[in-house]
């Protein structure tokens, strides 16, 4: 007999044997029912807890006034940035410009910069006539940064609800008036 011969019978004689073994039942120790974790403290917040008003959440009775004493556009000095590349606040009123519709936007009539030059308006920075996603300088304002006031908000007059203690650090001093975020948007990335 062939040794290849010899190994197939050699397999199909243990598969025999052992299909033929009985079976021994195996005691195994059934694990311990599981104990439900107990249920978290039901300590209930209220709505006077959630305001900075310490007020309920939804009633306004007690919201100052906000103010918005901003003067006309052209008449305003322009604000520092927040932090560096952050959007600016609007300085000026808003009165008449808003809302921003498909077919409205008074922004763009003088902060495009072909028109603020001529108008003493800030111009749109770089970011915002580029399409950072296909990686392509547009001729016109990018749909995108279309709805200014979705990161642009107006100025009021209103006192501080917490105290903030915040210190912007800006790598350079024209950071404080001027966006760098095309340069800058890639840094550090590999």
């Amino acid at each position: 007999m062939s040794r290849m011969s010899t190994l197939c019978l050699l397999i199909a004689l243990l598969c025999l044997v052992g299909c033929s073994a009985k079976e021994v039942a195996v005691t195994e120790t059934p694990p311990p029912p599981e104990t439900p974790a107990p249920p978290p403290p039901t300590t209930e917040v209220t709505d006077d807890e959630l305001s900075y008003r310490n007020e309920p959440l939804l009633d306004d009775s007690g919201t100052p006034a906000t103010v918005f004493d901003s003067p006309d556009p052209g008449d305003s000095q322009m604000e520092g940035r927040a932090f560096e590349n952050s959007p600016p606040v609007i300085p000026h009123n808003t009165d008449g410009l808003l809302p921003i519709t498909t077919d409205e936007n008074s922004c763009i009539e003088c902060h495009m910069p072909e028109e603020a030059a001529d108008v003493g308006a800030t111009p749109v920075p770089a970011s915002h006539l580029y399409d950072i996603r296909r990686d392509k300088q547009l001729d016109s304002l990018n749909p995108a940064n279309y709805s200014c006031t979705l990161c642009h908000a107006a100025q009021a007059n209103t006192g501080e609800l917490v105290e903030n203690t915040f210190e912007p650090y800006y790598r350079a001093k024209e950071q404080k008036e001027k966006s760098n975020l095309l340069d800058t948007l890639n840094e550090g990335v590999e």
